[in-house]
Parts: C-alpha cells; structure tokens; sequence
C-alpha cells in the first residue's frame, strides 16, 4: 500500500529496487494498491511507490522478506545401541521458520528429505553373562525343576560373540542363576461318584437322567476347592439313561355328553391319566410331564339357544355331569351356573 494523498490526486508509479516493476503484479485503487501474483517471483528487495502532482512528488519504501517453512535434518538421534555391530542413528527431523524450530505441523506440505541411518558406537561390548531360555519343568505339579544354560561371552564390532572366561563377566556382574523351582502347586483331580439311579425325571420315552458328585482333590486323597482343577476337563455330572419306569404315556377316556345343548355354559370332561405302557397301570402324573398334559374339560355346543331355557317360578334347569358320567339335573337362578 502507498499511503499518499494530495490535491489534484497524484500520479502512482511502483518500482523494485528502483527500477520499473517487471513481475506479475496487478494494481488496486487507482494505483495506491500493489498486489503481487506470484510471491515466488519477488527475492529479497526493496519496493518503493512514487506519487507525483503539479505541487511536488513523494516517495515512500519497503522491504520485502520471504520466511519459509523447512525441513531440518541437521541433529542426530540418540544410537539405538551402546556397543556391538549393530547401532544406527537417525537424523531427527525438525520443522525450522527463520532457523527456529516450530511445530511440525507447519512443515506438513513439504516433501520430507529422506533420512539416511549413519552407524555409531560400532565397537567392542564388555564382557557379559548369556542365558538360554527355560526347559521345561521336569513335573507338571507338585515340585518339579528347569534349567538353562549361563555362559559368559563378548559382542565384537563385527558381530560375532566371543566365549570369554566367568571370571571376566563376575567382574561385571552376578552370576545368574541356572536351575530354579517350578509347578509348585499341588497335584489335583476330578473325582467321580458312581452314577445315581436311573429312575427320573423322565425326559422322553423310556428316557431319564441320572446324577453324580465331581468334586476336587489332591493326589493323595484330600478335598480342595474346585477352583484348583479348573484347567481340567471336568467330567459330567448328568447323563441320559434308558429306564423301564419312564415307558409311559397319557391315557384319555372319552369326552363325556355336553352339559348343555346350547348356550354359554355347557362342557364336557374326561379322564386323563398317566399310565405305564406296559402294565396299563396309572403311575404319578410327573413320570408323563416330558408331554404336555391333553386337557380333562372343554366347552361345548356354545350356540345361541331359540327360547330353550325354560323358566319355573324364577328358576332354570341346567346339567352337569356326575360322577358316573351320566347326566345329572339341579336348580339354580336364572343367570350364570
């Protein structure tokens, strides 16, 4: 912006480092505004606007500089290794404006500089105890014992290990130890009953369940909790068995007549038992409940009667059925029996 004014209005004339402009550029409110296209195209240098009218001229300068976002790889990690063959470190990357370090995210729309690892502390390591990995226990419960191998040797700059003498690592440290103890829990079981009697409850024909106690124990005999066989197979504790006590089923009688011709009142009943298959015999009705229980009444002849209620005296007659199935007359009053 040249910020110029005057009477009669001046004539505007941009310059780059004093001579006429020859970037891309566009002018704004009549001349007083330089909008530059291309930022790239301008380094480092010096605008200046020179505004002249019939009363004299006036210049007014300034200095343009470009801050840039950049990558920096100028600063090491930290070695990934103290000693040995294989330490590397890598360039740290930093995100730099004018040399001071910004927050990464600024950097985000620059191509990152590949990172190149460079090799460090590629020298010889001191003397150190090496283990084996643990052998397995010598028992799986109650005591057992495992083993591994403890040798002293050196890592060289080129990778090979060396065997060195005890003396040169027990200067360095404590020998570790190679045996120790291992599966010191007690040896446990599942322990079975025998299998109860296959007498119930039925679940099919000739089918029931029977039962067992599981419980846990020790080897030698002693109950614990259940808890300390539980990365056991646990064996069953029920299983289906044949029985000549569940070979039953429902017997049903016929329906009885309809107490009622008509109406809303009349039903009929039957006898339902459960009985065994082979003696014929009724046995308790839960030997049968595998099935559902038909049902022993129903309603029946439910149509609308044409003035076949008879009153006497305030009264209506209606049956029901009795004991010996056939049917049986009472009085009652006029409305539901």
């Amino acid at each position: 912006g040249c910020a110029v004014g005057g009477h009669p209005t001046p004539n505007i004339t941009w310059l780059y480092s004093g001579e006429p402009l020859s970037l891309q550029h566009r002018l704004l409110a009549a001349g007083r505004i330089l909008q530059i296209l291309n930022i790239n195209d301008a380094p480092d240098g010096e605008f200046s606007c020179l505004a002249q009218n019939e009363a004299g001229s006036l210049t007014q300068k300034t200095s343009l500089a470009l801050q840039e976002y950049k990558w920096s790889v100028d600063k090491l990690m930290l070695c990934s290794a103290s000693c040995g063959h294989k330490g590397v470190q890598l360039p740290q990357l930093r995100c730099l404006l004018d040399g001071a370090e910004v927050n990464i995210s600024h950097c985000k729309e620059k191509s990152k500089p590949s990172l190149q690892p460079i090799a460090c502390n590629r020298r010889d390591c001191p003397s150190r105890w090496m283990v084996t990995s643990w052998s397995p226990c010598t028992r799986s419960c109650g005591g057992g014992i495992q083993m591994r191998r403890v040798t002293c040797q050196r890592l060289t700059a080129k990778g090979s290990s060396v065997p060195m003498s005890n003396e040169a690592c027990a200067q360095v440290s404590k020998h570790p130890v190679d045996t120790q103890n291992c599966n010191r829990h007690p040896c446990v079981e599942w322990v079975a009953s025998s299998w109860g009697q296959c007498n119930g409850p039925c679940i099919g024909p000739r089918l029931a369940v029977q039962h067992r106690q599981i419980f846990c124990q020790t080897k030698d005999g002693t109950s614990v909790s259940s808890d300390q066989c539980s990365a056991l197979p646990r064996p069953l504790s029920t299983q289906n068995c044949w029985t000549d006590i569940c070979g039953v089923h429902w017997r049903v009688s016929l329906w009885t007549v309809c107490t009622a011709t008509c109406g809303n009142y009349g039903f009929q009943s039957r006898r339902v038992d459960c009985v065994h298959v082979r003696t014929n015999k009724p046995v308790l009705e839960h030997h049968c409940s595998w099935r559902p229980r038909p049902a022993n009444w129903q309603r029946c002849n439910i149509t609308p009667c044409e003035n076949s209620m008879s009153l006497r005296g305030g009264e209506a007659v209606h049956h029901r059925a009795g004991k010996e199935g056939r049917a049986v007359s009472q009085k009652c009053t006029t409305g539901p029996c």
